[in-house]
């Protein structure tokens, strides 16, 4: 346990003073100091579990928690699970001993399945009001049907593609409502075969606590990956499944291209969350690769354990085959 002392705007510690990077730690950190008391310190600080804090007397700090994706008060004492729960990595996953868990298989997108499999969007919680909408190709198809259908309104389209914008003209998704998005395919002498999956929005006030967060995250100045780890802890925890993907993705592939194998690992783990499994394999993929070029061996082992995963799950049955 190492303690932090915090008194008149100055952060003491015996291992490192300030721990901005995951590789500074030998823990799985469970929150960030975001600033001290009125005095608006940007402390930056990574905090593990059981971590002190030793403040002077009415001094708070102000706590980003990645578990809960909330930002908190921290007075004296060590920061236990009553305070931030730490993030349970260990919690059950797909494996031959967890099988309930798994994910409905979504395809590999070759095109053989006799039925549409709706893709995007990747979760059932949505923030935009006009999602676009994807899914994978029929064979054979030659062309298909998406409806969108709520409580008080409903709209359909014709497409040649597997992908469409949700159109300007019709009337956007509402909150506290749910909708029904259907794709149909058509193919020649062939009964048209379907997929549904109903979505709702989140509600606005949740929406704008998360980019409450994220702004005072950004104020702090982080580096590039770490400020989009902590950002994909905020989005994660409340679902937003389709905003941690694009994060991270920028990160990936931008400009800086990082070679942290902690950015590809993570953003693997939340296209497997997604159903897309060949996705997620090119992530844990380079996410391998780089931890191995940089003896990186938590990581190694995490994306290893992620490759593993995927190569059980592809041989789980699929909602079409269900005697394989």
């Amino acid at each position: 346990m190492s303690s932090l002392l915090i008194n008149d705007g100055v952060m003491l510690a015996s291992s490192p003073v300030v721990r901005i990077k995951r590789s500074q730690i030998q823990c799985e950190p469970i929150g960030r100091i975001i600033e001290k008391g009125n005095k608006l310190l940007k402390a930056k600080g990574l905090m593990c579990e059981g971590d002190k804090l030793e403040l002077a007397p009415r001094v708070q700090v102000k706590f980003l928690c990645f578990s809960s994706g909330d930002i908190i008060w921290l007075s004296n004492g060590a920061i236990g699970a009553n305070k931030c729960p730490k993030v349970n990595v260990s919690e059950p996953t797909c494996n031959p001993s967890n099988v309930k868990v798994c994910l409905l298989r979504k395809g590999g997108g070759l095109g053989l399945e006799p039925e549409p499999t709706i893709i995007y969007p990747y979760t059932s919680s949505l923030i935009k009001t006009r999602p676009d909408i994807a899914w994978l190709p029929v064979n054979g198809a030659t062309s298909y049907k998406v409806r969108v259908d709520g409580y008080k309104f409903g709209w359909e389209r014709i497409v040649n593609q597997t992908h469409l914008t949700y159109p300007e003209q019709e009337q956007e998704l509402s909150r506290n409502e749910a909708f029904k998005i259907t794709v149909i395919a058509y193919r020649l002498d062939a009964t048209p075969t379907s997929d549904t999956f109903a979505v709702s929005l989140f509600p606005q006030s949740e929406i704008q606590k998360v980019f409450s967060t994220i702004e005072q995250i950004k104020s702090l100045g982080l580096p590039e990956d770490e400020a989009a780890m902590d950002i994909d802890a905020v989005y994660h925890s409340r679902g937003f499944l389709e905003e941690s993907i694009q994060l991270l993705s920028q990160v990936a592939t931008g400009t800086g291209k990082t070679t942290n194998p902690t950015i590809y690992r993570v953003l693997g783990d939340r296209y497997f969350q997604a159903g897309l499994v060949d996705q997620a394999s090119i992530q844990y993929i380079r996410a391998f690769e780089l931890a191995k070029n940089s003896n990186n061996l938590v990581e190694l082992q995490k994306s290893q354990a992620g490759l593993e995963t995927i190569e059980f799950y592809k041989g789980l049955p699929t909602k079409i085959n269900g005697a394989q």
